[in-house]
């Protein structure tokens, strides 16, 4: 009898689960260049307090997957998992990406500043829709966007999570990318990498036909402008400039972005915190590996494999503290 109690109370409690599940609105922020397509994931008590996810380079999603091959769901499980804590959520397609489309014409013209921008307006949305904090979860790149908007001197955040997200400039960034892939059997392209990369950096275009084959698919004049704008901010300095209180989050078996990248931000800004997960990879799951083809192949493909245990608690617990 009491084995069948205990039986009957855990279908009472996923009954009251089901009842208590978050609401999913899909929303449109209507911008100057057209509409951005969003999910607000909505408890079902409300809230006054509203999470903004930010995407990661490239064509991310709001989900969190790509045309590219990344299939996580990872924003969509993080958004459903604070929702289930009793914050909103909102994730939103970038612009160019997924249900908020533009002219294919247009897309050599973006630059990072365009990215900044639709965040802010999303932002800008919340608050309309009555949400008295907004706070942005910026991830990988997203992150940068995020620290962007929390350093601006107008301020129109309450608080900002960086998950994952680059510590140090652009360039830095894929310098240390390419140099694990191509040193030291391909130090000739690494070269000629480093060389692109610097010309960018410094405000300059390079033509096509310096660029080798192997190297085009990263360094296109397509995307040179916005290669060009992204690196004119140091992470650095913009979190040193921010105000609002700030969570910053680490995966210790992160292929990507290291640990480095949050230690380098939190000692910009020592009033911020610092989380490091040790086996979380760059795509918010664990893995057992930093092998970076087993993290390919297994952890960015599995549509089904959790996000790390600890990181919605760990960030409930942060909203929790904003004033």
């Amino acid at each position: 009898m009491r084995a069948l109690k205990i039986v009957m109370c855990g279908i009472v409690a996923m009954c009251f689960a089901v009842v208590a599940m978050a609401e999913q609105r899909e929303v449109i922020v209507e911008c100057e260049w057209g509409p951005i397509s969003a999910t607000i994931d909505v408890p079902a008590e409300g809230s006054d307090t509203a999470v903004l996810i930010i995407a990661g380079s490239g064509p991310t999603d709001r989900n969190g997957n790509s045309a590219a091959g990344l299939s996580t769901f990872s924003y969509k499980m993080l958004g459903e998992a604070l929702a289930e804590r009793g914050y909103a959520v909102m994730r939103y397609d970038k612009r160019a990406i997924g249900l908020s489309p533009i002219p294919v014409e247009d897309v050599p013209d973006l630059v990072f500043e365009d990215y900044i921008d639709d965040a802010r307006t999303c932002v800008e949305f919340l608050r309309k829709e009555g949400y008295k904090r907004v706070v942005v979860a910026g991830h990988s790149e997203g992150g940068l966007i995020a620290l962007a908007l929390a350093a601006e001197e107008e301020c129109c955040l309450d608080g900002a999570v960086l998950l994952c997200s680059p510590g140090y400039n652009m360039a830095e960034i894929l310098n240390f990318q390419l140099s694990q892939q191509l040193v030291p059997t391909h130090m000739a392209l690494m070269v000629k990498s480093s060389k692109i990369i610097n010309t960018l950096k410094a405000g300059n275009m390079v033509p096509v036909e310096d660029i080798p084959n192997e190297l085009l698919g990263l360094f296109h004049p397509t995307v040179q402008p916005f290669l060009i704008s992204n690196m004119q901010y140091e992470p650095a300095e913009l979190a040193a400039k921010c105000r609002v209180p700030m969570l910053i989050v680490s995966g210790g078996r992160d292929i990507q972005v290291s640990v480095s990248n949050g230690t380098r931000i939190h000692g910009a800004n020592p009033a911020a915190e610092h989380r490091i997960f040790e086996n979380m990879t760059h795509v918010l799951k664990d893995a057992d590996t930093s092998d970076r083809i087993a993290q390919l192949m297994g952890i960015y493909t599995n549509a089904n494999l959790a996000i790390t245990e600890d990181l919605a608690p760990t960030i409930t617990e942060f909203l929790n503290n904003i004033k």
